[in-house]
């Protein structure tokens, strides 16, 4: 699964691009760890354990599109573990049971609305299969569902637009299983550790498309306009992971190997399918080869829905991704969707083929779905895009682990939910990154390659990855496992160098709090740099405080602390300002020459600022160039001296930088560069023209008429913002009925920054146009399937509760909110 916690800067854009203490004993005398002083509150929460084992799963499912039902027969074939059973336990949640059959004989049960107890005729041995027919009616909207920040409702099973009075969305039904909730829509055994196989039929109107897992083995035509589809799965894979959706979507076929690939999106995007998921291919090859083991399932659908309750989800053959990848060419000029696509695409191995065999192992499943995001960034677009992307996912990491470190392997939780967090993903992912640099690239691959072999199609823990390294480098790797994933936080290290009697004096102090943490014990380079040579010396670090001496006739120009950048955490090492010139232009890391530039605010010579920004303008790497623009257009630094290199950079290829050179050259030049700014509104990049538009709102410059006309269909979320921002400051009365016509066709992010916007816009409105915005407002902050456009939808209201009925309105919405997260944030207001 991919979600994303952070809200990002973009050129003033707001977009959505997220304690081991004392230790005690519990009743057991088993230690837990300091973090759990509420231990009362947390149980442990282990792999569940298992008394039968699910063979197989046969589900035959209908739709009340009004009423947003569910009507199903599910046929399971099960059979004990080990023990003898005199019972069944099965999740359903929220749902009609009408019948239940055992072995073809009708049977008792018990149903609280959320388990099923079937008591048996007899006792049954692990030589016996029985069969258990079920008839119900899954409710999910007539039952209390949660939300975490991963996962924002957990129903299960989602109805989108049932009604079909949203002429601007289309209907769909699509499923949510991770990580508990495919009991919302079937009855089965909903934990990680259990697989089956899997045959669906799906009965739907014949306009609509279904996809399942597996392979699509028939069509069965019904009366009054409808058609089965029958999907089979014949390899086992876990209930979380059964999906299936459904609605009008253009399909577009590929292929790798022998192995059919479909992309699914609404008819507005199929034209755009292979420039949004055309990788694919090349990624299946790509992870094939490094892992040693071919993609394992028979087929691979990618399939983009609306209102999805997270980032997107790795369901057994068939992918979900959210509507965001809804894009046309021109958004891609600015960026793409490779890291998502191949996140959800190494789990297809990491979660589907393996799967962590308790929540509390999680990381297992993430932490290598986001390591393929670096993987496939170094190798598809180089050292330095891999570099970028993992320091942007480090520093939430750090942002998180400051406020609240935990375990990367947790027995002790409140929630599941609460898993799904930047730990499991950026730290496992990071963690990961750091035994590859221990090990070498060859025993890492080989490890990976191992683990998979010996674990397909079973559940594991991490143990299990451990012991395929060791098997693998013959090296007891327990003491790697137990600080990185068992113990909680990441090393904060001092690190000071001196040059004196011809040696450099090296030392490391470990500063982390030694009762929350573990002294770590750290291999690393360090680097020494003197003139075009270099030397590098490995060091292992396994001590609160150390000293090294390296004897050297000169002093060198610079030291670099773990120059391979592998270690995830804080490190202090401070230099002079020529050391970071020499950092940045002898050594090639994106690092060295990222961590220069930030540094350089505090620099004072400026022939060294000059010499690094000349540089860093030439530098082959798109952000280091935005680097070197954001610090010119710093408030404190305001360097005005380098207009004719930035007008350069106005034809640079990436349009993030172009976009940058636009703002710089915008905030005192606009007139000159004219002409470049009404060119830029026409840009093939959408980031670019919403840069330039800002630029026409801060310089107070109308608009063209035509380009606002050309705008009207327009949804990318920087046009639209930075179009809002335009209209807030024009006083006609169009600016008035631009906000309110804009609402129509915005949805999730955008919506929730455009709301901000218009909410503004209305402070000092006339009253005609504040009481035509209530009913937008109410409607969102009603039934918007985004939390955060209703929450912005909300606050919009409360700033017109002076109107007559808005404060009943308001009344009423937080009544009858359930979202745990919004009843939060109401409080505040």
């Amino acid at each position: 699964m991919k979600y994303t916690k952070c809200l990002s800067l973009i050129f003033g854009i707001l977009f959505f691009v997220q304690n081991r203490g004392v230790t005690q004993s519990n009743n057991e005398g088993e230690t837990i760890s300091g973090d759990l002083m509420e231990s009362e509150l947390l149980t442990y929460k282990g792999s569940a354990s298992r008394t039968w084992d699910l063979l197989h799963t046969d589900l035959a499912v209908s739709f009340d599109w009004e009423k947003r039902y569910l009507n199903g027969t599910a046929t399971l074939d099960l059979s004990p573990l080990f023990y003898e059973q005199e019972s069944l336990v099965l999740d359903a949640k929220g749902m009609d049971i009408h019948s239940v059959s055992v072995n073809g004989m009708d049977n008792e049960f018990e149903y609280d609305g959320w388990e099923m107890l079937i008591p048996l005729s007899k006792t049954h041995t692990r030589k016996d299969t029985i069969q258990v027919i079920i008839d119900y009616t899954a409710k999910p909207y007539e039952r209390e569902a949660g939300g975490s920040e991963a996962i924002e409702e957990n129903r299960g099973l989602y109805f989108i637009n049932a009604d079909g009075s949203d002429p601007d969305k289309p209907q769909q039904i699509w499923t949510q299983g991770e990580t508990e909730a495919s009991s919302g829509w079937f009855p089965t055994i909903d934990i990680p550790n259990e697989r089956c196989t899997q045959k669906m039929k799906i009965t739907v109107q014949d306009n609509f498309k279904t996809l399942s897992n597996g392979l699509l083995t028939e069509q069965i035509k019904e009366p009054n306009g409808k058609r089965t589809d029958v999907w089979v799965m014949d390899q086992p894979h876990p209930p979380y992971l059964f999906m299936m959706t459904i609605g009008e979507f253009s399909v577009i076929r590929d292929k790798w190997n022998d192995v059919p690939l479909a992309y699914w999106l609404e008819e507005d995007y199929g034209q755009y399918a292979k420039d949004i998921f055309g990788h694919t291919p090349e990624m299946m090859t790509f992870f094939s080869d490094i892992l040693g083991y071919p993609y394992p399932w028979k087929k691979y659908d990618q399939i983009v829905v609306r209102d999805y309750v997270s980032g997107a989800m790795e369901n057994t053959t068939a992918s979900l991704f959210y509507e965001d990848l809804n894009v046309d060419r021109r958004y891609l000029v600015d960026d793409n969707w490779d890291g998502i696509i191949a996140h959800e695409l190494m789990h297809q191995w990491f979660g589907d083929l393996v799967t962590c065999e308790s929540w509390s192992n999680l990381t297992l499943n993430e932490g290598f779905a986001s390591y393929s995001e670096y993987l496939w960034n170094q190798y598809k677009y180089g050292q330095d895009e891999a570099d970028y992307t993992f320091l942007v996912e480090q520093e939430a990491y750090l942002i998180e682990a400051a406020e609240e470190p935990k375990n990367l392997i947790r027995y002790y939780y409140e929630d599941q939910e609460d898993l799904f967090d930047a730990h499991t993903y950026n730290k496992g992912a990071a963690v990961l990154h750091m035994l590859r640099s221990y090990i070498g690239d060859d025993a890492f691959f080989l490890g990976l390659k191992n683990y998979l072999h010996a674990n397909a199609f079973k559940s594991v823990e991490a143990a299990q990855l451990r012991m395929a390294f060791e098997e693998v480098t013959g090296e007891d790797l327990n003491w790697f496992f137990d600080q990185w994933f068992f113990f909680a936080g990441h090393p904060e290290l001092e690190v000071r160098h001196a040059y004196e009697n011809d040696t450099l004096t090296l030392t490391v102090e470990q500063t982390q709090s030694q009762d929350e943490m573990p002294i770590f014990q750290l291999p690393v380079f360090v680097d020494i740099w003197k003139g075009d040579e270099l030397a590098s010396f490995p060091i292992v670090i396994n001590e609160a405080f150390e000293t090294y001496q390296f004897p050297m006739e000169e002093k060198p120009d610079v030291v670099i602390f773990d120059s391979e950048r592998q270690l995830l955490g804080v490190i202090d090492h401070p230099k002079t300002e020529p050391e970071y010139l020499t950092q940045f232009v002898k050594d090639g890391s994106l690092y060295s020459r990222i961590e220069t530039l930030d540094s350089m605010y505090s620099f004072e010579d400026k022939k060294i600022i000059d010499q690094i920004l000349r540089k860093a303008f030439d530098d082959p790497y798109y952000m280091v160039r935005q680097y070197a623009l954001e610090y010119l257009m710093d408030e404190e630094v305001k360097l005005k001296k380098y207009e004719s290199e930035v007008a350069k950079l106005l034809n640079d290829p990436s349009s993030h930088v172009r976009s940058y050179a636009l703002m710089y050259l915008g905030t005192d030049g606009f007139e000159k560069y004219r002409a470049a700014f009404d060119q830029a509104l026409n840009d093939s990049s959408y980031m670019v023209a919403a840069s330039s538009i800002s630029q026409f709102t801060k310089n107070e410059e109308q608009l063209p008429a035509h380009f606002l006309a050309s705008q009207k269909q327009v949804t990318n979320l920087n046009v639209v913002i930075m179009l809002a921002e335009y209209y807030l400051y024009q006083e006609h009365k169009d600016s008035y009925d631009w906000f309110q016509n804009r609402m129509k066709g915005l949805d999730g992010n955008t919506l929730f920054f455009f709301i901000q916007a218009y909410a503004e816009k209305l402070l000092e409105a006339p009253d005609q146009y504040r009481k035509g915005a209530v009913s937008q407002f109410e409607e969102v902050a009603r039934n918007n399937s985004n939390y955060m456009a209703r929450y912005s939808a909300f606050q919009a209201l409360v700033l017109m509760s002076d109107l007559e009925g808005v404060e009943a309105k308001i009344k009423d919405i937080r009544e009858n909110e359930k979202d745990e997260r919004l009843l939060e944030l109401y409080q505040r207001i």
